[in-house]
């Protein structure tokens, strides 16, 4: 007994040296992947396509469907992923029955080695997914043991409704030659219900509290036509108050989310759905309504942390329009940069984000938040454009970027 009790000691005390030494092994001072994935345009334009073909809340209900994704899509989606949580990046290669995967996350605040560099390998067998092998930094963990982690894990997870739901509409996972085969199950009930899901109570307690709101000052003549910066007043005024006692990052977030959601076409349906709707987005920026419309829309999309997001989409739909829609508009990509700004500058820190809850509360002129764009080249269709600016990324092109941050760096909203 008396052995055994100088053994349980002497593992206490040592407890904290092997976990410094875990630690040490762990991590480094180089970042084994240093450059990540961005998305393009034509990124979103293959996502909006398989998106539209795949979408389980529009199929019958039963059915069965089979998406397939590239090595493209797997670093896409990793690299958002990992950098909605933290700095890092991600590269994933698809071979026979493998799936390989490296990952760099930086640990903020350390002065020395402050990257984790992990390297993953998946097998498929028997349909299903297996860890084959698995580093972390220098050290090697075993397949067995790192398998029995990720089922422990797993076990948990299967407590939660998230994963619940997506249990029910994922059938099958399967790596082929060059691609993920993922198999799932049609069921627009549970589709809705992984949607409200997403929402912590927190979430949908402010989200409610600025739809109140905005249905308020509706009733009272303000919101439901006029210039968006209006509106903006006593919104922010609200986030303000909400923020005394609270986050003033999160109550931005949930601000904007709502106003991002009702500007654009699918509305707050989808969102609130059991709330009454508030009358049609009719405001406006610099006289026009594609304008307030394309800044909220950015700036709900970057205050949740989709800053490239945004931007790939504001410039998607401008090339898609070039091809007979309205035209490609720098007019627009101005209005979205400057949403997707200030949304950042809304969620950058608990400092900056009181900052601008004071500014906007006081009361803004529009040329503040949004600089004066309509004297932009804009409703050009592919081939003008093409003869113009000779496509995305020319220095003619470049050039009229440029101009816009500039713009957009002048007004008084990025001066705080």
């Amino acid at each position: 007994m008396r052995i055994l009790f100088k053994l349980i000691l002497w593992l206490i005390l040592l407890s904290p040296f092997a976990l410094a030494g875990l630690a040490w092994f762990s991590l480094s001072d180089e970042a084994l992947v240093t450059n990540s994935a961005r998305l393009s345009h034509n990124d979103i334009g293959r996502a909006k396509a398989v998106l539209e073909k795949n979408n389980p809340g529009q199929l019958p209900a039963g059915t069965t469907q089979v998406i397939s994704l590239t090595e493209r899509d797997l670093n896409l989606a990793a690299n958002y992923l990992l950098q909605q949580v933290a700095a890092g990046g991600a590269q994933v290669r698809i071979h026979p029955d493998v799936l390989d995967a490296v990952g760099t996350l930086r640990i903020p605040g350390l002065p020395i080695r402050q990257y984790l560099n992990t390297s993953l390998q998946l097998r498929e067998e028997a349909g299903q997914a297996r860890i084959s092998s698995l580093r972390l930094g220098s050290i090697d963990i075993p397949a067995g043991i790192a398998q029995l982690v990720v089922d422990q894990v797993l076990a948990l997870l299967q407590r939660t409704e998230q994963y619940q739901l997506a249990g029910n509409l994922v059938q099958k996972v399967a790596i082929q030659r060059d691609q993920l085969l993922v198999t799932y199950r049609s069921d627009p009930t549970l589709v809705e219900r992984a949607r409200a899901s997403l929402l912590n109570k927190g979430d949908t307690e402010a989200l409610r509290a600025y739809h109140a709101e905005l249905l308020r000052l509706q009733a009272n003549g303000v919101g439901s036509g006029g210039s968006l910066s209006d509106l903006l007043k006593p919104m922010f005024a609200l986030a303000q108050e909400r923020s005394r006692d609270g986050d003033p990052v999160s109550e931005n977030q949930a601000l904007l989310t709502l106003l991002g959601s009702w500007s654009s076409k699918g509305g707050l349906g989808r969102l609130l759905p059991d709330e009454p709707q508030p009358k049609r987005f009719r405001l406006k920026l610099e006289g026009r309504y594609d304008f307030a419309q394309h800044f909220l829309t950015s700036a709900g999309l970057a205050a949740r942390g989709d800053g490239s997001l945004a931007d790939a989409i504001g410039l998607f739909k401008e090339i898609a329009d070039s091809d007979g829609g309205s035209g490609f508009s720098f007019t627009d990509i101005a209005a979205d940069r400057a949403g997707t700004r200030f949304g950042v500058l809304a969620t950058a820190s608990p400092e900056q984000a009181r900052s601008l809850q004071s500014f906007m509360a006081r009361g803004v002129r529009e040329t503040d938040i949004m600089p004066p764009a309509r004297d932009l080249p804009e409703h050009m269709n592919s081939e003008e454009f093409q003869r113009r600016y000779g496509g995305v990324g020319s220095p003619a092109y470049q050039a009229i970027m440029d101009d816009i941050e500039q713009r957009i760096a002048a007004c008084a909203v990025h001066k705080l």
